[in-house]
């Protein structure tokens, strides 16, 4: 049953109760919010970031020119030149934009170089860093080449990334595979024993032992058939084994004979830097690609690289269009879209 308050007793409380402070203070506030959302002017919007051109002068190019000589100790080619220029251009482009969106000031690496510059110039020691930071960034300190570099970095990553990018999917790893079958792609591969012949136990008689050695093979099953072998350090039989693998243990010479073999039947004698060999092969693989689960991973990593190198370049195409860049002596590289083509 709901409680009937008698007349003058809810009026004497409703007195009591618009009396306190409390509520006026309420009150009070209620009505500052509304009036400033009713009558306060809009708030205007934010004017457009002013992007300054981008100049890079004779000076600048006599300059990478020399640097070049020194390093390198030639001339750079005029490809060469428009490369050092598309760089440099790329660079100033991604410096600014890091500059704009303020990706230095809650940068932990930036703030540590802040401080250490600070500190070197032993201005009152033992005050606290973020002090340190904000007078380093006042007296312009900020304007300096490791910290440059950082936020070039930071604007290349940033311009990479999409965390919205929805997850990989077999398809788009298959599709990789598919259109970089060389780099995935097992090599040819042999399975086969061979029968030594010492060339110094054998001496002068080589030639003849390697034949009647060849003859009696022949007629014996192949596990019987070894042990007519001499002794070999590296063993009778390799399994799995890729041209470059058994080139690098019989020779050259060796392998392109090896790899003309018909599977089954032992082989003429074939020389290496060890002696006569006698060679069975037992099994050749054909160059194929592995299965994508094999290359999971590899595939995975492959694909986000792929990705993040086309979404920054797709970011870099987007700050290109939002300045003004003069090459002095290099009208070529003056017009939009050439001086970030002209790079490797």
């Amino acid at each position: 049953m709901i409680r009937q308050w008698p007349g003058h007793l809810l009026g004497h409380w409703l007195g009591r109760w618009l009396r306190h402070p409390v509520l006026h203070f309420l009150l009070i506030g209620t009505t500052l919010f509304a009036a400033s959302e009713l009558w306060s002017p809009p708030e205007p919007e934010r004017p457009p970031v002013q992007r300054e051109p981008i100049l890079i002068s004779a000076e600048q190019i006599r300059l990478m020119q020399g640097d070049f000589v020194r390093h390198w100790g030639v001339v750079p080619t005029s490809a060469q030149m428009s490369a050092l220029i598309a760089q440099t251009l790329e660079e100033e482009m991604l410096y600014r934009e890091a500059r704009v969106l303020a990706l230095d000031f809650r940068d932990g690496s930036v703030n540590r170089r802040l401080v250490e510059k600070m500190r070197a110039l032993g201005d009152r020691p033992g005050r606290p860093p973020e002090e340190l930071a904000r007078e380093a960034r006042a007296l312009g300190l900020d304007e300096d080449i490791v910290i440059r570099r950082l936020l070039i970095e930071k604007m290349r990553i940033l311009l990479a990334q999409d965390p919205s990018a929805p997850p990989l999917t077999d398809a788009d790893l298959q599709d990789y595979l598919d259109r970089h079958r060389e780099r995935f792609l097992q090599p040819a591969e042999l399975t086969f024993s061979h029968l030594f012949l010492d060339d110094g136990l054998r001496g002068a008689d080589l030639e003849e032992a390697a034949r009647a050695t060849l003859a009696r093979a022949r007629t014996l099953p192949s596990a019987d058939a070894v042990a007519l072998s001499d002794p070999f350090l590296l063993g009778l039989q390799f399994r799995a084994y890729s041209r470059t693998r058994i080139m690098a243990r019989f020779g050259t010479a060796f392998a392109e004979q090896v790899f003309a073999l018909e599977p089954g039947i032992w082989s003429d004698p074939i020389a290496s830097p060890y002696g006569l060999h006698l060679v069975l092969v037992e099994e050749k693989r054909e160059p194929r690609l592995p299965e994508l689960a094999a290359l999971r991973q590899q595939l995975v990593e492959a694909v986000g690289t792929e990705r993040a190198a086309q979404r920054l370049a797709q970011g870099l195409a987007r700050l290109r269009e939002r300045y003004a860049i003069r090459v002095e002596g290099r009208d070529d590289l003056s017009t939009p879209g050439v001086a970030l083509a002209a790079q490797p």
